[in-house]
């Protein structure tokens, strides 16, 4: 199912010598996984998802999120053009408590950062998801009985994900709502202080940042007196 309006690009060829490959620096790679997502998300089939979706639906407590991310690994993978290069693999077990437990991770051997990693977090307008898709109290207590915190985008800055890395990627399944005041909401709430000050502290966002698409942009960051930046897709499910 062809989606005129989601804006794709192919970047530069990737060259078949592996030695050349293994020169090539993480911009160049990153931007042939947005290729290959954003066209996942031009092209992926709605009736089939939104039937996995329904299911899913039917379990207690259903596992939408994890549904979703599993849907999109198994279209990746099955894209021969994206096999030559890399491979999506997730989370393996039941437990969303387990720390560095990546929903989706992109993985090519000739990338000498091997690992591009993505959170995935629904949305649907709501302050409750927008909280947890940034940072949001668990109402659970630490040893010391102070409440945790917990958050797609705050574990990148409280030593869960991607430490050894500089950058780090968020995706949003939109289930309801507008895309482009969720992102706005999204925005605003990266503005607030994370509960892990000065780790994560906001530094400015770049809008439309993946191939001018209004449904993408990138947040930079501060960490550990560093800069980390953050690069965010939101997908539109609702339609």
């Amino acid at each position: 199912m062809d989606r005129e309006y989601i804006r794709i690009k192919k970047p530069a060829p990737l060259p078949f010598d592996t030695r050349q490959l293994k020169t090539l620096d993480d911009e160049f790679w990153k931007n042939w996984v947005f290729y290959y997502l954003l066209d996942f998300y031009k092209n992926y089939d709605s009736a089939e998802l939104k039937s996995k979706v329904e299911e899913e639906k039917k379990n207690k407590p259903a596992r939408i999120e994890r549904e979703i991310a599993k849907f999109v690994r198994i279209e990746l993978n099955a894209n021969k053009a994206f096999g030559s290069h890399f491979y999506a693999f997730g989370e393996n077990t039941n437990d969303e408590d387990v720390e560095g437990n990546y929903d989706i991770t992109i993985h090519s051997t000739n990338w000498k950062s091997k690992n591009f990693h993505f959170e995935c977090k629904n949305l649907d307008g709501s302050q409750d998801l927008t909280d947890k898709y940034v940072c949001c109290n668990t109402y659970k207590k630490d040893s010391s009985g102070l409440n945790i915190f917990d958050g797609g985008v705050l574990r990148y800055f409280n030593g869960k994900y991607a430490q050894s890395l500089n950058f780090g990627g968020m995706i949003g399944f939109v289930l309801a709502g507008d895309s482009i005041t969720i992102k706005n909401n999204l925005v605003t709430k990266l503005k607030e202080k994370l509960h892990t000050t000065p780790e994560g502290d906001f530094i400015q966002v770049t809008d439309n940042s993946i191939a001018g698409n209004d449904f993408t942009f990138d947040s930079l960051h501060k960490r550990l007196n560093k800069e980390f930046t953050i690069h965010h897709l939101l997908f539109d499910f609702s339609k």
